[in-house]
């Protein structure tokens, strides 16, 4: 089946500009009828385009809010956008290409991953701290619960104290990490795309996987506003 440009941008979660450059530079077959372009469904699915820069600290926060089930404090503008990159990440997800390589390439400012180190016997006790908000590994929705390891948000006014209450120190070659802590301005709501982020941080096969399954079962739960989530962009 062919589709146009507009239809090809929107699977993209490109603009029409830019994959009318990609036709221009061969990197997107097409063939010309009348005016228009007509481009193959199955070479769409095949090209792989760059991820995307990455969101601003503000979009980043809007982008979880609205996976969340909030309408960010954004324009309508800046919400249509980032209504595409949620279409983008259902549809990296149905494909089952890479819809961790789009969270780490779209969320690295929404946060300072730190990985740090706490004593083993004072793991639970850190975890617990209400300064803390557990997501990534420690959320149940992960399932990669370990009793080895934890992760969270914590504010940024907050983590000098909480890191100093638990004695928290920075982790390397001599000391492993045992907990990952995402210092952030203003600490994100958890939902299963905040948790899918998180896991793709690790940069692993494995915590990849499972980010992909954590978005899956999402997507298949419906539970979340649609028309909120996408607007008129449906997947």
């Amino acid at each position: 089946m062919s589709i146009g440009v507009s239809e090809a941008a929107e699977r993209l979660g490109v603009s029409r500009q830019r994959v009318l450059q990609m036709i221009a530079d061969r990197n997107l077959p097409a063939e010309r009828v009348g005016r228009s372009w007509s481009i193959d469904e199955v070479d769409l699915a095949r090209r792989r385009v760059p991820l995307g820069r990455p969101l601003s600290p503000e979009m980043a926060r809007g982008f979880l809010e609205l996976a969340a089930g909030s309408r960010p404090s954004l324009d309508a503008r800046d919400i249509s956008r980032l209504r595409a990159r949620t279409v983008r990440l259902v549809r990296e997800v149905a494909s089952g290409a890479d819809p961790a390589g789009l969270l780490r390439s779209w969320l690295p400012h929404r946060a300072d991953r730190l990985e740090k180190s706490v004593a083993a016997a004072d793991l639970d006790h850190a975890m617990a701290d209400h300064r803390l908000v557990a997501s990534g590994v420690s959320d149940p929705r992960a399932g990669m619960a370990s009793p080895r390891m934890g992760e969270g948000y914590v504010d940024e006014q907050l983590a000098a104290p909480f890191f100093a209450e638990h004695f928290v120190v920075d982790a390397g070659s001599s000391v492993p990490a045992n907990l990952i802590v995402h210092v952030a301005r203003c600490v994100p709501p958890v939902s299963p795309v905040l948790i899918a982020a998180d896991l793709a941080d690790y940069r692993a096969g494995r915590e990849d996987g499972q980010a992909h399954v954590v978005l899956a079962e999402w997507i298949e739960s419906g539970d979340y506003d649609e028309d909120l989530l996408f607007g008129r962009r449906r997947p």
